[in-house]
């Protein structure tokens, strides 16, 4: 057996301990779903980064700088700023108002919010979480499929199965609990590669002037920030790459992080912690695109180019640890997915709609099946995602998500005329407009570089139809909620 699966091997059985160990401390249905709120400064930092970023972080983005160099990083100052403006702006109220009003999931904080006694909130909310993250477990499998496949020689369908079967075991075990403190191991273990990985290949390649010498060589635009582009083509190239900010208010995984923590005071240092491991991962991801580029000029799949540096640069013990990595990248964001998506079925349908007086263990019971349930519904989608682009996978369930809950979530918490009517409108308008973009082919004849996601025009969408229907329709009475 050689070094490298030895190492992967070791990190599959501190998971599995991490899941046993955590299992004891679900006793209730927030323990689950939420950890009961116990989540200390570290745990909800790192978790909420680390869940936020996943196969995209380590595949995906490097593969992007791969392929447009320098330029990347327009991708990367979006997902920096994203990710600002939720702990400054979204972190603190959220974690307020879901403790007053006793909510669990981002559907029932939106049903209570708007005081919405027919349910429809809750109904329309879930479905939209059910649909985009069963796509986005999706993309995490086939990440994962591809990451085994080219590391170990196995097939893709093999690999996507041992992704699958961990990936479950562990969230199925230990709930909130297990996938925080996997998040926190697996997201150091994440940014120590990051940063170490592209400082290796810099020095071997003989100085970061070196490589951007090499990578003009190989194409003059991976040079340019602006890929070459000027006028219009420039504002295409800056407004495809900056869509991502728009996506971080409306992520549930994430914003569930937030409803965890101990105390809303926590949420400070959290910030602090959560915005330097992010800073650090994002530049790093991009640098080992840009450092792959100068060394292999060429790659059949972009998106594989970490895992062919680490190897190609790093003694085989390490390269295991790497992959280890990038494994550990695509679950921490695929379990997070799977306990939202568990809760919306479990607590915003079953428990709410269904069996109010449901006990404790039966909804852990419940719990557990639709993690199950999910996962396999989310494998189905994968096996026939091989070649498919994880960035573009990642970008239509981010975004559907991002369109549908960001404008109402930012909304909801800031602005007290926002209402029932203007919530719904919100939601659906998102969704659907998402979906149009995305599966019409609207800019289909554009360069991929320029292709701008659903979720940004989407976003405005949303943002119109809330204040629109809200400005003509009552608001609830949100006086104790506010103050």
């Amino acid at each position: 057996m050689s070094v490298l699966i030895i190492a992967f091997i070791v990190y599959l059985v501190i998971l599995v301990l991490i899941g046993i160990w955590s299992s004891r401390f679900n006793k209730t249905l927030d323990d689950f779903l939420i950890a009961g709120r116990k989540l200390g400064t570290w745990p909800v930092a790192i978790s909420a980064q680390a869940s936020d970023m996943s196969g995209w972080l380590v595949l995906a983005l490097p593969g992007r700088a791969f392929m447009y160099g320098v330029s990347a990083i327009w991708t990367a100052i979006a997902c920096a700023l994203g990710t600002l403006f939720n702990w400054s702006v979204i972190a603190k109220r959220l974690r307020r108002f879901t403790e007053k009003l006793r909510a669990l999931t981002i559907p029932g904080f939106l049903e209570d919010r708007y005081k919405d006694d027919t349910h429809t909130i809750r109904a329309i909310a879930t479905i939209i979480i059910a649909v985009f993250m069963v796509a986005y477990v999706s993309a995490q499998l086939v990440a994962s499929g591809k990451i085994l496949s080219e590391t170990f020689g196995w097939s893709y369908h093999a690999a996507l199965i041992l992704g699958f079967a961990i990936i479950t075991f562990y969230t199925l075990m230990g709930g909130f609990f297990a996938v925080a403190w996997t998040d926190v191991f697996q997201g150091m273990l994440i940014v120590i590669i990051l940063l170490v990985l592209p400082i290796v290949g810099i020095i071997k390649l003989g100085g970061f002037g070196q490589v951007l010498s090499t990578i003009g060589q190989v194409d003059m635009n991976a040079i340019s920030p602006t890929y070459g582009y000027g006028g219009i083509l420039f504002i295409l190239f800056a407004f495809a790459s900056m869509a991502w900010f728009f996506g971080y208010p409306g992520q549930p995984h994430v914003l569930t992080r937030y409803m965890a923590i101990k105390s809303e005071k926590k949420l400070w240092n959290s910030s602090l912690i959560g915005m330097v491991w992010v800073i650090i991962s994002l530049w790093g991801a991009v640098l080992i695109g840009i450092v792959g580029l100068a060394m292999f000029k060429e790659l059949p799949d972009p998106e594989k180019v970490m895992p062919m540096l680490a190897t190609s640069l790093l003694p085989e013990w390490i390269a295991g640890i790497v992959i280890a990595a990038i494994i550990a990248a695509i679950m921490s964001t695929a379990d997070s997915q799977l306990l939202v998506a568990t809760s919306s079925v479990v607590e915003d349908v079953y428990h709410k709609l269904i069996n109010a007086k449901a006990n404790q263990k039966r909804l852990l019971f419940y719990s557990r099946i639709s993690v199950l349930l999910l996962s396999i519904i989310a494998f189905i989608f994968a096996i026939p995602g091989e070649n498919s682009a994880i960035y573009f996978l990642v970008a239509f369930a981010w975004g559907g998500l991002a369109a549908s809950f960001g404008p109402i979530i930012i909304l909801s918490l800031w602005w007290r005329r926002t209402t029932k009517w203007g919530a719904i409108a919100g939601m659906l308008s998102g969704m659907i407009t998402v979906f149009i973009w995305d599966k019409s082919g609207i800019m289909s004849s554009m360069s991929e570089e320029l292709i701008i996601p659903g979720m940004l025009p989407a976003f405005f969408v949303s943002l119109f139809c809330i204040i629109t229907f809200s400005i003509f329709t009552v608001p609830p009475n949100t006086k104790k909620l506010f103050n």
